[in-house]
């Protein structure tokens, strides 16, 4: 399947941009903005560590890149014990595959004959489906899987796609993987008396002006109006006592 001239823009786009990523909080932004505009998705799981059968004891490693506003890294690593059983199963099917990306649709169709259904973990509950991409280390001899979640029912995704973005992401989320895994809010360095005086509504609407976004844009990605938005924006500025975007942005950096 040909991929079109707009799509092939948004592709590139979004490699070039990844070459300026250094921070956890870009990452997001970035997967979130650009890479969800080519492989649409809400949450990025990524695990890396001893998938070895005979190692299932050994603790898997995670970092969460979500837009859902109860799903991030702290929840994956309190329910550690039964999202390292599903990362398992995950890998022995991407191993049974060939090592190819594969997608699962309808996950609120019960299977129980399916590893994946039979051992989805309930605070995923609300995704429905997801694609797994798997990249081997021979060099550090280890192995990460790329889970991607959605709460539509289905994935679609082109191959040429995939082949073209997937290292760029695994290239960025090595780079910065070192760093700990932190809420939005605290990668943007924002104070004490900030954090705790604006509502979580209000950190993400902020985080997303930060990323260049559009009121227009910012309503599309949290399925608001343009309205609320504003209406927000306005808030926060009297919280923040500035007049600007610009300087509502400046305001939480300092």
């Amino acid at each position: 399947m040909e991929i079109d001239n707009i799509l092939v823009e948004k592709i590139f786009s979004a490699i070039r941009s990844s070459y300026k990523i250094d921070k956890h909080v870009d990452f997001f932004v970035w997967l979130q903005g650009a890479v969800r505009e080519v492989l649409p998705h809400d949450m990025l799981l990524a695990c890396w560590g001893e998938f070895d059968e005979k190692q299932k004891r050994a603790a898997l490693n995670y970092d969460v890149a979500s837009n859902i506003s109860n799903v991030r890294t702290q929840l994956i690593i309190d329910a550690s014990k039964k999202i390292d059983v599903f990362m398992h199963h995950l890998h022995v099917l991407w191993l049974n595959n060939n090592q190819r990306w594969f997608v699962r649709n309808h996950l609120n169709t019960p299977n129980e004959m399916d590893a994946i259904h039979a051992n989805f973990p309930t605070e995923l509950a609300q995704f429905n489906s997801l694609l797994v991409y798997g990249v081997s280390d021979v060099r550090g001899n280890n192995e990460c899987l790329y889970v991607f979640f959605s709460q539509e029912n289905t994935f679609n995704v082109q191959d040429s796609v995939m082949g073209l973005v997937m290292p760029h992401i695994d290239s960025v989320l090595r780079k910065i993987q070192h760093l700990e895994p932190v809420e939005v809010v605290e990668a943007l360095n924002m104070n004490a008396e900030v954090t705790v005086d604006l509502s979580d509504r209000e950190q993400e609407i902020l985080k997303w002006v930060r990323a260049g976004k559009t009121n227009q844009e910012i309503g599309d990605i949290l399925f608001i109006s343009q309205n609320t938005v504003k209406s927000h924006l306005k808030r926060i500025f009297n919280k923040l006592n500035v007049t600007t975007r610009a300087q509502a942005v400046g305001k939480i950096l300092n």
